[in-house]
Formats: C-alpha cells, sequence, structure tokens
C-alpha cells in the first residue's frame, strides 16, 4: 500500500455555509496550479493521448519501469496542500479541528478510499479533457451553497449520468495505478451527482475535498 486518499463529500448547514465557502476559498487561493501541472493540462487537453497512466520502460535503466510523463503532475492537481489540510479537519480531526461542530458520518456525508491515487484524478482522466472541463470546483474540490444545487445538478447530470465504455475504461485504467481493485469505476462517476442530491433533500450545502491518510 501507498498513501492512502479520502474522497469525500459532506453536507453543510446553512448557518455555517458563508464559513466554509470562505475557508474553501481561501485553501483555493493557496493552491495555484504549478507551471508544470498546468503545461501537462494544456498538452492533455489538445493531445489526450499525451497523458497516460501506464508504466514506460526507464530510458535511463534498462529492464525498470518508470512513470508516464505527465502522470505525476496531473495528480498533483487533486491533491493540493491547502486543500488537504482543509479536508482533514473533517476526516481526522473532525469538529475539534473544524470549529463548526459539523462532524463526518454516513447520514450527511460521503466517502471513496483510494490507493496511491487521488480518486478525483481518476474521474477526470476517464470523463476527458473536455468533459472534465465542465466540472465546477478546484479538480475535484467545491463548496455549493444551499441556494446553487438544483442549477448545478441538471448540468452535472449531464456529464457524469451515463458514461460510456470507455469512460469506465479509461478511469479503470488510471484506477490501477493503486492497489483499488475495489473501487468501481462507476462509484467515481455517481459520487458528485450522489452528494448534491443528499444535500438538496437535506436543504443544505455540499462540500467536496480530497485529503491524504
Amino acid at each position: 500500500m501507498g498513501v492512502t486518499f479520502f474522497w469525500l463529500s459532506l453536507c453543510i448547514p446553512p448557518e455555517h455555509s458563508s464559513g466554509v465557502a470562505s475557508r474553501f476559498a481561501a485553501a483555493v487561493a493557496a493552491s495555484p496550479v504549478s507551471p508544470t501541472a498546468r503545461q501537462v493540462l494544456d498538452r492533455w487537453r489538445k493531445t489526450p493521448s499525451s497523458l497516460s497512466p501506464k508504466a514506460v520502460p526507464d530510458p535511463a535503466h534498462p529492464g525498470y519501469w518508470t512513470e508516464s510523463e505527465g502522470t505525476e503532475e496531473f495528480e498533483e492537481l487533486f491533491r493540493p496542500e491547502a486543500l488537504n489540510a482543509f479536508g482533514q479537519g473533517f476526516i481526522r480531526t473532525g469538529a475539534e479541528a473544524n470549529g463548526w461542530g459539523i462532524e463526518f458520518n454516513a447520514e450527511n456525508g460521503g466517502l471513496i478510499i483510494t490507493d496511491r491515487i487521488p480518486a478525483a484524478a481518476a474521474l477526470y482522466y476517464g470523463l476527458g479533457a473536455e468533459q472534465a472541463a465542465c466540472l465546477p470546483g478546484h479538480f475535484g474540490a467545491f463548496f455549493v451553497a444551499p441556494s446553487n444545487i438544483s442549477e448545478l445538478l441538471p448540468a452535472l447530470d449531464a456529464v457524469l449520468e451515463r458514461p460510456s465504455p470507455e469512460m469506465l475504461a479509461r478511469a479503470q485504467s488510471w484506477l490501477k495505478r493503486g492497489n483499488n481493485e475495489r473501487v468501481r469505476p462507476e462509484a467515481l462517476f455517481s459520487f458528485v451527482p450522489r452528494a448534491l442530491r443528499t444535500a438538496q433533500v437535506r436543504r443544505e450545502g455540499v462540500l467536496l475535498l480530497t485529503a491524504k491518510g
């Protein structure tokens, strides 16, 4: 096993929406995209075949394998330290750390646990560059206020509701970079809409974040 990543969704009561939104915005502002990651992202958008999760022979060490060019930089997009620290305040230390008294549980949250790779990276790669650009937020992390959920849901359903076999295969190929045999690619595509619908029923906002274990 390598590093464990948690992709978590959490419903946020209306009385805490402004505070969480402010903290989230500050964490995003402290999570700029590095120039190398930006180059990988731009290249992927122009040439989808330029990015692959598969290992390749290492030219510097015959008989050994190495990461394909750009994979590590691509995954950097989905695990910035500021957002990771914000997420750990919910998933690891709970109410004592976040100060709002919002406890993560099965009724108000969702969780996908992955080994070595952030789940959101597998979803984005599965969608492909064009469709992934339609997703809100900061590379698998976002906050949506209660009043905006009904407006956002149809647009997300259009992107995520019926993934093609090719999309599922691509997501699965990225999951294989870690020990993620138990994670179904379909779960990646349904995770965001399910989080929004849970919040809609509860008349609350929703926060999505990746946190390291």
